[in-house]
């Protein structure tokens, strides 16, 4: 399945509320994530048709996401490049979950630190180790002990919200069915864990 550059715009502008008053300042907003190269891949030059795929579409996403939570654009891109690899593979890890698995022990919370001051910091001090977390994991950093390795601010990311959110974005604003949407979905939620 294939997204229209106008798809995202609407997909996006959905899923963060974004009033039509201000629709021209978000697409700024992706149009300098295009400028940034992000996602690698996707962008053709400037006058061709960009067709975002499954990928694209979920790393734009967690970019918007990270502005959300106000992280830079640049320093988003830099870091989410930097665990792309662990990203896909735990959105397609929660595509094809089996709602029966012991949801205490399934990985689906991401963290990740995008702190604006770590590159004020020495490199020795950096946690950018990028994790996913069980709900049993999150009960221990949230508990009276404070069983938090990580030791500095970082974001914490529900992948099951994220991918409801925007699966709900979607079937506002893409034609198609939600059952073959879903097929589709799923389709390359298997080829990602293939590889």
């Amino acid at each position: 399945m294939q997204f229209s550059y106008a798809e995202i715009l609407e997909i996006f502008s959905e899923k963060h509320k974004i009033i039509p008053a201000k629709k021209n300042a978000f697409r700024g907003r992706l149009q300098h994530f295009q400028r940034l190269g992000f996602p690698a891949g996707a962008n053709t030059g400037k006058g061709n048709m960009v067709a975002y795929s499954w990928r694209d579409l979920f790393l734009i996403g967690l970019a918007l996401d990270c502005l959300e939570i106000g992280s830079t654009p640049d320093r988003s891109v830099n870091e989410i490049t930097k665990f792309e690899d662990v990203f896909m593979s735990a959105v397609a890890s929660v595509v094809l979950r089996d709602q029966e698995e012991d949801s205490t022990e399934f990985k689906c919370f991401l963290i990740v630190e995008l702190s604006n001051l770590m590159s004020l910091k020495g490199e020795d001090g950096w946690s950018e180790t990028v994790k996913l977390l069980s709900h049993q994991d999150m009960m221990q950093i949230l508990s009276s002990e404070g069983l938090d390795a990580h030791q500095s601010p970082y974001t914490l990311i529900d992948l099951r919200q994220f991918l409801a959110a925007t699966l709900n974005a979607i079937f506002m604003n893409v034609s198609g069915s939600k059952k073959k949407i879903v097929r589709e979905l799923k389709l390359w939620a298997h080829k990602k864990l293939e590889t």
